[in-house]
């Protein structure tokens, strides 16, 4: 399966973000692609400093060390992604394959400055790729969150989502709908459909964008959507652990219930009982590998990165893991009550974590048909199911959780005090 990155050229967006970082290592690391392309805000300089921050000044040296890394100082949201028509001009003759994965993840952004970042960045790229004559495959990273909007399909709480687009438009095309956005900053089909933020709305918008640009042009099988659950912390690679705090939703969720006070979150669920609600997290390096894989036989369409029926666990029994790290006096519980997720009843760690709330069941499909295919006999190595308890290995990011406790610090008096008062033996990073 590896053989198919032999000479390969390589052209990523967000390589120096926890998703982007796993996929340039395990590249250099466990591949010979003949080069990797990576567009990077400032450049070389900033790419080593980004490195640096989640990944040994050893390990960051040896990537840079084989000399198959070019950084190209742009950015995605400019046009020919503020690259020199130089530069532009070898990328469109030199790429073989494009990963798309920068993105922003701040779920509290309204709909019209995520659609810029998210959806127009992303048609720029796709704009850019549509015009190499040697592109083999193009990989966008979506979420499994971008049909949040479902409903349970039966008489249980799970919500079924399938390896595939889903439409929740019936009256525009996708051109017409991304045009409404645009201009007024949201769309009917957002209005009519309870997606639980605007970032998943824009990520199915985007999907079904690509699909339509990649089907026009007539190679629509170049296409791989990517769509992760929750990305944490990795199995194994680049080292067992490796974290990027800020950008671990559930590493997040546990800082903010540290910092609490206190008393009862009031959880907004559409389930009938709590013990009934799931958690999908999936480790960084399996959502890495199953993208390789995935890309490296063909596979076409949208593949979930997740964890799944196998290796999710209860919600109840997640938070119970999490309250463990957490040293004020007294419980901070959950309260789960029947509400929408957008209700301002509910506590601030859950209005914007709201699938929290939720229990999803993504299909997982083209792996597990894929784990069966002759080509990855030999790929004994292959990171392609989660293969640890998550809840025990929360209690693993202690210092991960203090990083973002101090960050929240930062800027909330209340939350600096509650660390001087209980947390001060455990800094690990001046405020």
């Amino acid at each position: 399966m590896w053989d198919y990155y032999n000479d390969k050229t390589i052209f990523i967006t967000g390589g120096t973000g926890f998703l982007g970082t796993a996929i340039v290592y395990r590249l250099l690391t466990q591949t010979s692609v003949c080069r990797v392309y990576m567009l990077c805000r400032g450049g070389i300089g900033k790419l080593r400093s980004k490195w640096t921050e989640s990944l040994s000044s050893a390990t960051v040296e040896k990537l840079l060390s084989t000399n198959r890394i070019i950084a190209m100082t742009g950015d995605i949201l400019l046009p020919n992604l503020g690259l020199s028509q130089d530069e532009l001009s070898t990328l469109q003759q030199e790429v073989n394959v494009i990963i798309h994965s920068a993105s922003s993840i701040n779920l509290g952004k309204p709909l019209g400055e995520l659609s810029d970042v998210i959806t127009r960045a992303s048609e720029s790229m796709a704009n850019i790729a549509l015009t190499c004559p040697s592109l083999d495959r193009f990989v966008y990273v979506s979420t499994a969150y971008s049909n949040g909007y479902l409903n349970p399909t039966g008489e249980g709480i799970e919500v079924e989502i399938k390896e595939e687009i889903y439409d929740p438009n019936y009256h525009l095309n996708v051109l017409e709908e991304w045009a409404q956005v645009q201009e007024s900053g949201s769309s009917d089909a957002y209005e009519a459909h309870d997606f639980p933020w605007p970032y998943a709305y824009v990520k199915n918008l985007t999907e079904r964008l690509l699909l339509h640009k990649f089907t026009q042009s007539g190679v629509k099988d170049k296409l791989l959507i990517l769509r992760p659950s929750v990305i944490g912390p990795a199995q194994n690679f680049p080292v067992p652990g490796y974290n990027v705090p800020l950008s671990s939703p559930s590493t997040v969720v546990t800082a903010m219930a540290a910092l609490s006070p206190a008393g009862l979150a009031t959880v907004g669920t559409k389930v009938g009982h709590s013990s009934q609600v799931s958690f999908d997290e999936v480790p960084v390096d399996v959502v890495v590998d199953r993208l390789l894989a995935h890309l490296a036989v063909g596979t076409k369409g949208c593949v979930h990165a997740v964890s799944g029926k196998r290796a999710r666990h209860r919600m109840t029994k997640w938070w119970e893991s999490a309250m463990s790290l957490r040293r004020l006096p007294g419980s901070f519980d959950l309260h789960w009550k029947e509400l929408g997720w957008k209700s301002n009843e509910q506590h601030p760690i859950p209005r914007l974590y709201v699938i929290l709330g939720s229990s999803f069941e993504f299909y997982e499909d083209n792996t597990v048909a894929l784990s069966r295919n002759p080509l990855l006999e030999s790929c004994k190595e292959l990171q392609l199911f989660t293969n640890f308890d998550l809840r025990d290995q929360l209690q693993c990011r202690t210092e991960d959780v203090y990083t973002v406790m101090n960050h929240i610090a930062k800027s909330d008096v209340r939350a600096r005090g509650i660390i001087q008062l209980y947390y001060q033996d455990a800094l690990i990073a001046k405020l």
